[in-house]
């Protein structure tokens, strides 16, 4: 099985941009893009008994449901998923109060403000 890389972002556009820089650095990921956080979640859900690390790229501000509520519904997961899922926050927002309170999930591997660059995406794909 490949290994999975979900895309979590309203903005279509990005989501394109970002899945071919990926596959530039590491055309082996299967890629799935998500314009929501719902279908996110519905996406790791159909990942539950998948051994291979699932990296996500996820946004805060998406409509339906932000970043910081999926990261809520999240938590709900048994921790044997959490501890496969590989979660990016990718945001164009500079605010501080962002930065700390993601440094207040325990999953959450990393803060990346937009856009990604090839060094971002080498560094959350371990190519460094």
């Amino acid at each position: 099985m490949k290994k999975q890389l979900v895309i979590i972002d309203d903005d279509y556009i990005y989501r394109l941009i970002t899945s071919k820089m990926i596959h530039h650095v590491d055309n082996s990921l299967e890629i799935h893009q998500c314009e929501n956080a719902v279908e996110g979640l519905d996406k790791l859900t159909s990942f539950e008994n998948s051994v291979q690390p699932i990296t996500v790229l996820l946004d805060i501000n998406m409509p339906f449901m932000n970043g910081w509520s999926f990261l809520k519904k999240l938590e709900e997961f048994t921790p044997e998923i959490l501890n496969n899922i590989n979660i990016y926050m990718v945001s164009s927002s500079t605010d501080e109060s962002d930065i700390s309170k993601s440094k207040s999930y325990k999953f959450l591997k990393g803060f990346i403000s937009k856009p990604l660059t090839k060094e971002n995406i080498k560094s959350i794909l371990g190519k460094n």
